[in-house]
């Protein structure tokens, strides 16, 4: 089994490949492990696979084994009439506020695995799933899968709500602890915040993120995490829970994401010529890109927390909202003033983003908008006058679902003419001709490489292409009513 990385390096992580080393039935995981570390008294210390271990207990009868190693944070929990015991293995970011990610800062979402069995009893309480603390707002949280008492109200809370999180609903209930132990000896006052499945489990999987959204939901919001591990809580009784299974990352539900250096995503983006939206560059969320769902909801090409969705050539960035960026590495062949022209299309409102290189605003272009549409793309012109070299490119989404399909930049005094692609304009092409249809007069077709050199052209609205080589490429079609544009994948 794959582990994750240290929590040192963890607090945040770029995305990249997704592991399927998760891609398992928790409920078919028997593993009996044996040996272990064995901690007696109240102890937390990190493993040697990127967890950390925690024991604390009010009263002298328990104990905890620690498997480690591929066991990543399966541990056998066992008490004998302890006041209050309670165990854990997981995440643990410790007690420094500063630099020390919320929920939300996180590369991706929390996730958790287990099975396990369990004997004997506990008299007054237990909670068996997920603990944490938030250091602030200061809050203990709970998501408690299994118990060996009833599943109502835990003591001095009332219910605030309920949702449907991984097929089963939870109850949420929320209290204020005072004079209580937390995390900061100073600190006596807390709020507490349960999700309490209403079906008990003893295997699963759990989204532990999903949640936190629900909690912020009703009013209970949460900042920087002290820890989030897998738990046993028990008060009095003699029993023990012993994990065949247990597990925690952070990326989706597959499995962690994985640190990736920035850099390129494919070769750097020579200027003039196209940039494709889906290229941004490597190096993950806050350093090549910013998306606040961390999820790509088009689920294509790229599996990161980017919204990619197909096209009918290609892919487009979708799903976008105000104030997400991304980033690209260029380099510019010569020193020019640039035509700049963006392939967009939103059905809500005129499409918006800026250009900003280096750090330093440049550009602001505006499309137009099919109502309801977002599979109408047109293009919006702007200039840019950039400096041979290379040069990094933010691209600025400036309202909300916005689709954006690629920039293409020409030369300014190569490109004088405002394009646009209309509603009635299609191309039809394979790997020998490409024909124009539109309700214009189409009076020259021509043929046109990412750098903006134009490769074939012919009179008329088909154009020969049998000696054009496999690449992408602008078809450019020369109507009674302006130019039309469009990308092409040719494909000998």
């Amino acid at each position: 089994m794959k582990h994750i990385p240290s929590l040192a390096t963890i607090l945040i992580i770029g995305l990249s490949n997704v592991s399927s080393a998760f891609a398992v039935d928790p409920c078919e995981m028997g593993t009996v492990w044996s040996g272990g570390k064995l901690i007696t008294t109240d102890d937390r210390q990190d493993l040697d696979n990127g967890f950390n271990y925690e024991l604390w207990k009010n009263g002298k009868g328990g104990k905890m084994t620690v498997y480690g190693g591929d066991a990543d944070c399966a541990f056998k929990a066992e008490w004998n009439n302890s006041n209050d015991y309670v165990a854990r293995c997981g995440l643990f970011w410790g007690k420094e506020i500063e630099n020390t990610p919320s929920y939300k800062d996180l590369d991706g979402d929390i996730h958790a695995e287990f099975s396990f069995t369990k004997t004997g009893k506990a008299y007054n309480y237990s909670f068996i799933g997920v603990y944490g603390w938030s250091k602030d707002p200061l809050v203990e949280f709970y998501i408690s899968e299994d118990t060996y008492n009833s599943i109502d109200a835990p003591w001095n809370t009332e219910k605030i709500g309920s949702a449907e999180i991984d097929g089963a609903i939870y109850n949420f209930y929320k209290g204020t602890m005072l004079n209580n132990p937390s995390i900061f000896d100073d600190k006596k006052q807390f709020v507490q915040i349960f999700s309490i499945r209403q079906t008990k489990r003893q295997c699963g999987h759990i989204s532990v993120s999903e949640h936190f959204k629900a909690w912020e939901k009703l009013g209970v919001k949460t900042g920087p995490l002290y820890d989030c591990k897998i738990v046993v809580e028990t008060g009095g009784d003699i029993g023990s829970v012993d994990f065949h299974y247990a597990t925690m990352w952070i990326g989706d539900e597959n499995g962690p994401f994985e640190k990736e250096e920035r850099a390129p995503f494919k070769d750097t983006i020579a200027i003039p010529g196209i940039v494709e939206a889906e290229d941004y560059d490597k190096g993950g969320f806050n350093v090549a890109y910013y998306d606040t769902d961390r999820k790509n909801e088009g689920e294509v090409y790229r599996n990161d927390g980017v919204d990619i969705v197909e096209t009918p050539d290609g892919y487009a960035v979708g799903y976008s909202k105000t104030n997400e960026w991304l980033e690209y590495t260029i380099n510019v062949d010569e020193t020019d003033d640039y035509k700049v022209e963006a392939m967009m299309a939103n059905g809500n409102a005129a499409p918006k983003i800026s250009l900003i290189f280096d750090g330093k605003d440049t550009c602001l272009l505006t499309g137009k908008s099919v109502k309801n549409d977002w599979d109408t793309y047109s293009l919006a012109a702007g200039k840019v006058s950039l400096t041979e070299g290379p040069h990094t490119m933010r691209l600025l989404f400036n309202n909300n679902y916005t689709n954006i399909d690629y920039l293409k930049f020409t030369s300014w005094n190569l490109s004088s003419i405002s394009n646009e692609i209309a509603s009635n304009y299609d191309v039809i092409y394979d790997d020998k001709t490409i024909k124009v249809v539109s309700s214009d007069d189409v009076k020259q077709v021509r043929l046109i490489s990412t750098t903006g050199m134009t490769i074939l052209s012919e009179n008329g609205n088909v154009l020969n292409i049998e000696n054009a080589n496999t690449g992408v490429y602008i078809v450019s079609a020369v109507t009674s009513n302006g130019m039309l544009n469009k990308k092409v994948n040719i494909v000998k």
